[in-house]
């Protein structure tokens, strides 16, 4: 298989930005939803709103429960000093053809439209950049305390400029918060990366299953008598290594897709028969509703065979810069392991027509309800269908090369991994059964 799509969505909710190439971190593809968005809901203590004092409720923006998302665009900018930022635009849904007024008040609901239609344009046209990299400064932003999922960061406001321009283009009170130096915790243990999981679910002593001899029964016993000058008394190297955590993105760092599982998902909507052509149309869901950051051609796939993925290998390459005066650069193969460890389960997102940021009409509108037939094949949460896997970063390994190289990359502590669109995949390891969510949403 190869990598035919690869997107990064810098501002979760927002529009995806389509890359050719990206560079991959623990935490997934380099920028991905390090930014959000927070409806701001005040409502009154009382619950008879008989009481002056308000409380204020922050709720998180995403495309299920907030559509109009979908209307936001943004774009990556790269300046000439190497520094890089965030483009956003947002794009005003079309408005009644006009002389819709009444007859009584006809001319008064043309300025009115008109006015409504000079408001949108300007809306349209004043666009907002946000610091990328470097990033915003956390020193100088306000802290704050948000909750995603079930999965509460630190995080920081980014300024009232950013907010007073989100909340006049949604119409109520937003804020809008950077992660900064904040992690969320991966809940659950079914999406934890292979050697995590395995950690998490060592017993204290670090002894295995079925007793663990001498080795265990040692360990546990210095643990009564920590005086005891035996070096078993260390910590395993496996249980100092930091704990995986991840941006805002839902549960995992990347999400996966396949094209040959899209086109069994658009097989099932009914043809376009309002086609202009005498012949009906067939509908194509476009991938950016299944919000993927990798998108693979699933060429030698069956439509679901991802739901039983268990690890991909990326073989990437790219271009050495010449050093030491050899004008020959050279170019460097690297095998990048990405665990597979849960299914994405699907909600209205699907259903979102992004020219409206309203849910779609027609066939494409009824994305979800189609799936929900049979895709519900996740036992950990029945009552929604899968699309796509969530997938963790493993190893990265480079092809051999120079001695001096070698070594300076071992001992980099996150040495740099870039994929671009057309690397090739390969399925390295198969659950012989689907895995089982278990995030307690």
């Amino acid at each position: 298989m190869k990598i035919t799509q690869v997107y990064v969505y810098p501002i979760k909710a927002l529009r995806p930005i389509p890359l050719q190439h990206a560079q991959l971190t623990p935490q997934g593809i380099k920028y991905d939803r390090t930014f959000m968005l927070y409806h701001v809901k005040t409502k009154p203590e009382a619950d008879d709103g008989s009481s002056s004092t308000t409380s204020t409720e922050l709720k998180k923006m995403q495309l299920s429960s907030y559509p109009q998302c979908a209307l936001f665009e943004q774009t990556i900018l790269s300046r000439d000093n190497g520094q890089k930022e965030v483009l956003v635009k947002w794009h005003a849904p079309s408005l009644p053809t006009e002389g819709t007024g009444s007859d009584g008040g006809e001319e008064l609901g043309k300025e009115l439209e008109q006015a409504e239609r000079e408001k949108l344009k300007r809306l349209e046209t004043e666009t907002i950049t946000v610091e990328l990299d470097p990033p915003p400064r956390i020193d100088e932003l306000e802290k704050m305390e948000v909750n995603l999922h079930g999965s509460p960061t630190t995080c920081y406001k980014v300024g009232e400029e950013y907010d007073r321009w989100f909340s006049e283009r949604f119409g109520f009170e937003v804020v809008f918060v950077y992660l900064g130096d904040g992690k969320r915790q991966i809940l659950g243990t079914s999406l934890l990366p292979p050697a995590t999981a395995q950690q998490q679910q060592q017993p204290p002593g670090g002894g295995g299953g079925g007793g663990g001899g001498w080795l265990s029964t040692l360990t546990s016993l210095t643990s009564w008598f920590p005086t005891v000058p035996i070096s078993i008394q260390a910590e395993r190297e496996e249980d100092r290594k930091p704990k995986p955590w991840i941006t805002f993105t839902d549960c995992a760092p990347l999400l996966i897709t396949s094209e040959s599982s899209l086109s069994n998902v658009s097989a099932r909507l009914a043809p376009d028969m309002d086609s202009p052509s005498s012949e009906s149309t067939p509908l194509q869901v476009p991938m950016y509703k299944m919000r993927p950051n990798l998108v693979l051609d699933g060429e030698g796939e069956e439509a679901w065979a991802e739901d039983y993925w268990g690890e991909l290998v990326v073989t990437s390459s790219s271009n050495c810069s010449p050093t030491n005066g050899n004008a020959n650069g050279k170019t460097k193969i690297t095998k990048t392991k990405l665990h597979l460890t849960g299914n994405c389960v699907r909600c209205t997102s699907l259903n979102v027509d992004y020219d409206t940021g309203k849910p779609a009409k027609g066939e494409m509108g009824t994305v979800l309800k189609k799936l929900m037939k049979d895709r519900r094949v996740d036992l950990g949460i029945k009552w929604s269908p899968v699309f796509g896997r969530y997938a963790f970063v493993g190893e990265s390994v480079g092809d051999e090369g120079d001695e001096q190289e070698q070594e300076e990359e071992r001992e980099e502590k996150e040495p740099e991994v870039r994929i671009s669109v057309g690397d090739e995949v390969q399925v390295t390891r198969r659950n012989e059964e689907r895995t089982v969510m278990d995030w307690p949403f």
